[in-house]
């Protein structure tokens, strides 16, 4: 698989660039304070395979872990 990342040797992603596109943030205003964290928290999609991973204050992706294969 040419187009998903590398894999460094702890088991994390190498990517921190989300695809193109994929950024949205979740919008839970309309279910009160007690999910006051959530509003407006920005999510992204990883080429790994990974979604929903959230966004730093520069706009890349979190370090994560691709999916693991079955």
């Amino acid at each position: 698989m040419a187009d998903t990342p590398a894999v460094a040797a702890d088991g994390f992603c190498t990517n921190a660039v989300p695809v193109k596109g994929s950024a949205r943030t979740a919008n839970t205003a309309g279910l009160g304070s007690k999910f006051y964290r959530l509003h407006g928290r920005p999510y992204g999609d990883c080429p790994c395979g990974r979604q929903a991973i959230g966004l730093n204050g520069k706009g890349r992706l979190y370090r994560h872990k691709p999916p693991q294969e079955e």
